[in-house]
């Protein structure tokens, strides 16, 4: 296959023109008729052996092989047919599965391709990508807060299946040495994760001991969307704000609403509280500051994830519904 091929699979898979030379990297010759073709349309195994003229066995093999590595979608119904996803999913795939060494000298661009790309699309799209979930220990009592559920467990308990694998962030940038298995996906997405060996499939009770660890070491809990509107959840991580591209995208790039509030503020009883300043280190939102010796919240400022909840040593500090 000669590197106009490879331009012709990077225009297929939407790939920046620069990134072309990364294909014969991660894509062989055969591989890359086959993500051609179903670029065009989604298509079964029977469909692709009869138009690429190959015996079924050799298709499935490179479909297995391409379906593992992350370019491609499956939707299965009467028959299973296959699509391919675009490079940033791809590239995705492979920083935060920790096979970057694929990409050879690429490797650190890429990782700037996928922040990058993660904050333009935070910037054009008008709704949400990810809500603060409150941290199960900061909820003395249940709440209800509109779209999508109130707390982490509350939306695992409901979903058909959780996996469990490093998370993409910090595999990808390395910019800390917070925990690293805290990523907890579910339903549909989990169950391809699963699939292709990237995650390995948990139960409610273990996923609720991962939230238990993030918050040990401050972690935000985060709800990932899918659709904003429909309130369909794909993934619960828990984050920090050096590695998380959604944090990042809010923090570091101003982009406000990308992530949407829990609904719940937190609240100090001046009596109680000593102004040791615990709260100020675990905000990760600026929303606290001391005056005359006690903290106060600023409200505009907090999105209710809980951090300060959980370690505030005179308790005083709450996360009221």
């Amino acid at each position: 296959m000669c590197l106009e091929d490879y331009r012709q699979l990077a225009k297929a898979l939407k790939a920046p023109p620069m990134f072309t030379d990364v294909l014969p990297l991660i894509v062989k010759p055969e591989e890359a008729e086959i993500l051609i073709k179903l670029s065009t349309k989604e298509q079964t195994i029977t469909e692709l052996s009869k138009s690429l003229k190959l015996p079924q066995a050799t298709v499935n093999q490179h479909i297995s092989n391409l379906f593992i590595k992350g370019f491609l979608k499956k939707k299965k119904d009467k028959t299973t047919r296959y699509s391919v996803k675009p490079f940033q999913n791809i590239i995705s795939r492979y920083l935060g599965e920790n096979r970057a060494s694929a990409f050879g000298k690429y490797a650190a661009a890429l990782a700037k391709y996928r922040l990058e790309e993660h904050v333009k699309r935070a910037k054009t799209d008008p709704y949400p990508e990810a809500k603060i979930l409150p941290i199960p220990e900061a909820i003395t009592e249940p709440v209800t807060i509109i779209l999508p559920t109130e707390t982490a467990t509350t939306i695992l308990q409901k979903a058909n299946h959780i996996s469990l694998r490093n998370c993409e962030c910090r595999i990808t940038y390395k910019n800390c040495n917070k925990p690293l298995k805290t990523c907890l996906a579910i339903n549909e997405f989990s169950n391809e994760l699963v699939e292709r060996g990237a995650a390995q499939e948990i139960s409610f009770d273990e996923a609720k001991k991962v939230l238990h660890v993030a918050n040990e070491h401050g972690l935000v809990h985060q709800a990932l969307y899918t659709d904003w509107l429909k309130g369909e959840v794909f993934d619960i991580c828990s984050c920090c704000p050096c590695c998380c591209t959604y944090l990042r995208a809010y923090i570091n790039y101003g982009v406000k609403h990308h992530i949407a509030k829990s609904g719940l503020t937190a609240t100090v009883d001046p009596d109680k509280c000593n102004g040791c300043g615990t709260c100020l280190k675990r905000c990760i939102f600026q929303a606290r500051k001391l005056e005359d010796g006690k903290s106060i919240v600023i409200k505009e400022n907090c999105h209710g994830c809980g951090l300060c909840v959980t370690t505030c040593p005179t308790n005083a500090t709450k996360l009221p519904p």
